[in-house]
């Protein structure tokens, strides 16, 4: 068996809307926790959430994090090498998410914490306007 259907079943995951595999691990009213899978050929769809959100990365490859909060200019950021392991991402920013390799198992902290109606997931062709790399 692969390590990413290993860690699937192991953890119990289930597909995301965004993209991907998660459970959640922990949860009170303050904050909540998931880990969140992105197998190579995926990748997680434009979304933008109304709290802000803390990734951090724990196997796999390095993971590439795209932000726009505009719409239109983008950023990007990668965890998951040159000793980098954890990003924020502010509350109401848009963002996607791409493995560099086979896989990347992360964990997302969100507080106060998360819940469905917090996400928005943009049209399916949606893209910040000069952003000029693909997700595929």
């Amino acid at each position: 068996m692969s390590i990413v259907k290993s860690l699937i079943e192991y953890h119990k995951m289930i597909p995301h809307p965004e993209g991907g595999h998660y459970v959640e691990v922990f949860k009170n009213r303050d904050v909540s926790h998931i880990y969140f899978l992105l197998e190579g050929h995926e990748h997680s769809h434009w979304h933008r959430i109304t709290k802000n959100e803390t990734v951090h990365f724990y196997s796999g490859d390095p993971l590439e994090i795209y932000t726009s909060k505009d719409g239109e200019e983008f950023e990007t950021n990668q965890i998951g090498s040159n000793n980098n392991f954890i990003y924020s991402i502010e509350k109401n920013t848009w963002f996607a998410m791409k493995p560099k390799g086979k896989y990347s198992l992360i964990g997302c902290t969100v507080a106060p914490a998360f819940e469905f109606e917090d996400l928005e997931l943009a049209s399916k062709n949606w893209k910040p306007s000069k952003f000029n790399l693909s997700l595929k």
